[in-house]
């Protein structure tokens, strides 16, 4: 394109390649996963549960609109997200949907509130978590080193059943995982309610504690 003859629908239009290569739920997921810290092609394929081959696809997408980079490690390739405000626009379009979309409500109600198993479990603002509870993060170790809530432990979900004897059970526990949408945590709160523990999980995890920088993320 010549200098000078850019007009305000060129304009537009970038901002509109930026904005699809969000615009597909596959993406929005690997996103949320990158936004743990930094991943395989291999790994988020394991964890998103897509072929190989669609998973590159989709990270190629993220890659072109500048939303990820990339690091290779002899054949592996490993993905992050290209900044923080990245993680912030994936937090700003999921707040603004739970505001105005009835049909994500709807789905998010169905997922994550009214699932067998996972009725009646508590939530916690991370603002309202004291130095008096134990926080437990569920998600993968290696995700946890990438970078967790101050004074976290690890427990992944996996492991949970047979190391809930750590933890105290004098004191309430809240369980954390990769963020709103992530069902981890209620799981978590929820085996360990029915063993006798005063758990809770939080209504957030590390991707909008990444958005909103809410929470100072220690590194392991």
């Amino acid at each position: 394109m010549d200098f000078g003859s850019t007009t305000k629908v060129d304009v537009f239009d970038a901002l509109a390649r930026l904005v699809k290569a969000l615009a597909n739920g596959r993406r929005l997921e690997l996103v949320e996963l990158i936004g743990q810290g930094e991943h395989s092609v291999e790994e988020l394929a394991r964890m998103s549960g897509m072929a190989l081959t669609t998973t590159s696809a989709h990270l190629q997408t993220l890659k072109q609109a500048g939303l990820v980079r990339t690091r290779r490690e002899r054949t592996t390739i490993h993905y992050r997200l290209a900044g923080d405000d990245v993680a912030e626009l994936y937090v700003a379009a999921k707040r603004v949907g739970l505001l105005r979309s009835p049909d994500l409500r709807h789905v998010v109600q169905d997922y994550l509130v009214d699932a067998p198993g996972l009725r009646e479990i508590p939530t916690v603002d991370p603002a309202a978590v004291t130095a008096a509870m134990t926080v437990v993060d569920v998600r993968p170790a290696t995700e946890f080193a990438d970078g967790h809530f101050p004074g976290a432990v690890s427990i992944p979900l996996a492991e949970l059943a047979d190391r809930a004897h750590e933890l105290p059970t004098d004191r309430p526990v809240v369980v954390y995982c990769r963020g709103e949408f992530c069902r981890l945590a209620r799981e978590a709160a929820g085996l360990l309610r029915g063993r006798g523990w005063d758990a809770a999980a939080m209504d957030e995890g590390i991707i909008e504690w990444r958005a909103s920088k809410a929470v100072d993320l220690d590194v392991a």
